[in-house]
């Protein structure tokens, strides 16, 4: 059973006996009205069975779901308070307050209204029906459409409530989902890129040994200062601080593809970007650069970074194999795509007819309403 439920129905149980103390007085008053004890036995034992249908639908049928069943105790319960007040109507008449507020219970709150609304009529037609004090028993029945009216405004609160914790648990785990994406998808862009980089100067090293030792030194040096950013930026990634500079990532694009032995040129005309945009973009260049450096094998790479009618516009263009090595199907474009929609921007990679591969982003400068409503 649903914690939930059963906590509803603890706690519904117990209000429900406790308000069973104005039955007791109702029965007080019956032993005391000197009745034949025939008519006393009869009533007690229809007040039991009242009393046990009752207690027994707070127990097992308030939010059960079997709402057939629970009609049919409002059914047998009804019965009985009308029995009763046609027998002794100042001692019973209120029972079918209780009535109400099983009323207001037995079925779902948007379908409870009709329930409470015949139980309150049927009050109405005993108070007519009956000689007597009719202001006294028509106000039985404004208590009986109060009480049925508050059942069906708790219940609707605690199904607000329910709804609340289920969406609760829902942002909970979407939130989960989003910073495990954040982390496969910044680790991919760290760490590919940086083992790029590694064995690019690795395999440089080994080459300049014994040809030039100096030199095979300094790229001993920059594969361990390449090593320990890695570990740097992984441990920023995992505590979510990642934020790369756009400048940094072109100058770092540029040493590792001028370390391969690969022209570059850059132009920039853009100007100041926001942080958002511009982390997007510095993604953007260390994707390229890595496809450059792993699927290419290009001679020249062409970047260039451009803002226009309130879009900042990055282009990275390379004389290599084109449409055989994009690698679109992997997870860095991919990442890409995901990180530059989520700018409500745009993207484009693929094969020139001229051969060599091109990778363009677009992001708009200002955020519309939607993103900003959105986030």
């Amino acid at each position: 059973m649903d914690p939930d439920v059963r906590h509803s129905r603890k706690w519904a149980l117990a209000f429900a006996s406790a308000y069973l103390f104005f039955v007791v007085l109702a029965v007080a008053g019956e032993l005391n009205g000197h009745h034949p004890r025939a008519e006393v036995i009869a009533t007690l034992s229809a007040v039991a069975i009242f009393v046990a249908v009752y207690l027994w639908f707070w127990a097992r049928l308030y939010h059960s779901g079997r709402p057939l069943l629970a009609v049919s105790a409002l059914a047998v319960l009804c019965v009985i308070a009308v029995g009763l007040s046609l027998v002794s109507s100042d001692n019973f008449g209120g029972l079918l307050i209780y009535c109400a507020t099983v009323a207001g219970s037995a079925l779902h709150w948007r379908r409870s209204w009709l329930l409470v609304a015949a139980v309150c009529a049927l009050t109405l037609l005993i108070a007519v029906v009956l000689p007597g004090d009719l202001i006294g028993r028509s106000a039985v029945a404004l208590i009986a459409l109060l009480a049925g009216v508050g059942m069906i405004g708790w219940n609707r609160m605690i199904e607000l409530v329910r709804e609340l914790n289920q969406a609760r648990d829902e942002l909970a785990r979407l939130a989960v989902a989003e910073e495990r994406l954040r982390f496969a998808r910044d680790l991919h862009d760290l760490l590919g890129h940086s083992l790029s980089v590694i064995v690019l100067k690795s395999e440089l090293a080994g080459r300049l040994t014994e040809a030039a030792p100096n030199r095979a030194a300094q790229e001993a040096h920059d594969i361990e200062r390449v090593a320990r950013e890695a570990l740097r930026e992984v441990r920023d990634a995992v505590s979510g601080y990642r934020q790369p500079r756009l400048a940094e990532e072109v100058e770092g694009a540029r040493e590792a593809l001028l370390a391969a032995g690969i022209s570059v040129d850059v132009k920039q005309t853009s100007q100041a970007l926001p942080t958002p945009v511009e982390s997007v973009l510095a993604w953007a260049v260390r994707e390229g650069a890595t496809n450059v450096l792993r699927h290419s094998q290009a001679q020249q790479v062409a970047i260039s970074l451009t803002s226009e009618d309130g879009a900042a516009c990055l282009e990275i263009v390379d004389d290599g194999r084109g449409e055989e090595a994009t690698g679109a199907g992997g997870s860095g474009l991919a990442g890409l795509r995901e990180r530059v929609e989520a700018r409500r921007g745009s993207v484009a990679f693929g094969g020139r007819p001229e051969g060599g591969f091109r990778l363009a982003v677009s992001l708009p400068l200002r955020p519309s309403l939607e993103q900003s409503v959105v986030r």
